[in-house]
């Protein structure tokens, strides 16, 4: 075992004791009796409509995910519904941002796009969440008092986001600027080097084509703030299913709560972390702890179940071994792109130029497409 498997293991590791250790904080006072009863008292009726919930939002964040790349590469919406779901059973299982670096390297084989490219799709997925989490941590904020720590965050956030946004504008109005200079630097690299940047610059800006198209990037909101309340409507209704008094507005506190808490998963499928998250958001309505973790049970079984269901059908429908994008297999694919960008040959190999420029539009996918 190479010093990198060995310390990304250890990494896991501590992260997933972590999450353990956060659980038990959590369970150390619990009655299991009050939980065991909170979750007999839930209405099973109120469940269909969490049902219809958890179902759409896949299908919303797909056709996102579709649109993003839409200008560059026509892809069918059934294709990108299954990808999709392969990818979010791969970050959910893999901990830290490693279930992003497998969404990237798996989309770049499964579409016919470069990794950089996909990167750069995801990056976008990222940015309009971001957004859209700033706007309903604003808006709550004239309704219930929020802690310092959530003030933080928001800050956090909407920074990140708009340095992002202001970095891909920059890059784009630099990149369709005719009259720009060279900078010193290209004077200066070898012409191999020069070729690759430019090969993956072009490849990544193409994945940022979205930004300039008004159309798309209307879609591209609205997807997302649909897929934020559709989200914050599967906690109100979960929320009446077990009686609790509280708004809808207080679904979207609980909601901001939980994604603040899980932005980076410390353990697959953010075990423990989302318990605390969960009870934390529910006190601010003076929900009892027992409750609130019968509560917490159902909305991560809810937000967890659709995900492992479709991925699996996904993976088995489109005959992708999720196997290959995890453990050993991951870490020598993030080796072999950190190898590819050290490399100085004037000619790149048919493999190179696939691999890191951009492909038209037609072209035929990468070998284990669903």
């Amino acid at each position: 075992m190479n010093p990198r498997t060995r310390r990304t293991r250890l990494l896991r590791i501590a992260l997933f004791v972590a999450a353990l250790a956060a659980l038990v904080y959590i369970l150390r006072d619990i009655d299991p009796a009050a939980v065991w009863h909170t979750l007999l008292r839930m209405n099973p009726w109120l469940l269909l409509p969490v049902a219809i919930g958890v179902l759409v939002m896949p299908l919303v964040r797909a056709m996102r995910l579709r649109l993003i790349m839409e200008p560059q590469q026509a892809l069918a919406p059934m294709r990108v519904f299954s990808a999709y779901n392969i990818g979010q059973l791969l970050n959910v299982m893999l901990p830290a941002l490693t279930g992003q670096v497998a969404r990237v390297l798996f989309f770049s084989r499964t579409f016919p796009i470069t990794k950089t490219f996909a990167f750069a799709s995801v990056m976008l997925e990222v940015l309009f969440d971001g957004l859209v989490l700033v706007v309903m941590i604003f808006a709550a904020s004239f309704l219930v008092v929020m802690p310092d720590w959530m003030v933080k965050g928001e800050v956090v956030v909407f920074i990140a986001c708009l340095l992002l946004l202001g970095f891909f504008y920059r890059i784009l109005h630099r990149h369709r600027n005719p009259n720009r200079r060279p900078s010193l630097l290209r004077k200066k690299l070898p012409a191999g080097v020069l070729r690759r940047w430019d090969n993956m610059k072009e490849s990544f800006l193409a994945g940022l084509d979205m930004l300039t198209s008004r159309r798309h990037l209307t879609l591209v909101v609205l997807l997302s703030i649909l897929s934020w309340v559709s989200h914050a409507l599967i906690v109100m209704f979960l929320l009446q299913a077990f009686g609790f008094s509280v708004p809808f507005w207080g679904a979207i506190v609980i909601l901001i709560v939980n994604t603040l808490a899980i932005m980076i998963p410390v353990s697959p499928g953010n075990l423990g972390v989302f318990q605390v998250a969960s009870v934390v958001g529910l006190a601010f309505f003076h929900v009892p702890k027992d409750e609130a973790l019968a509560f917490s049970i159902v909305l991560h079984v809810a937000e967890l179940g659709p995900i492992f269901a479709l991925g699996a059908v996904s993976s088995l429908t489109g005959h992708v071994r999720i196997r290959e994008y995890t453990d050993a297999d991951l870490l020598s694919e993030e080796e072999r792109l950190k190898e590819s960008l050290d490399d100085s040959r004037l000619q790149p190999t048919p493999q190179t130029a696939q691999d890191e420029s951009v492909i038209a539009p037609g072209t035929e996918p990468q070998s284990g497409a669903p």
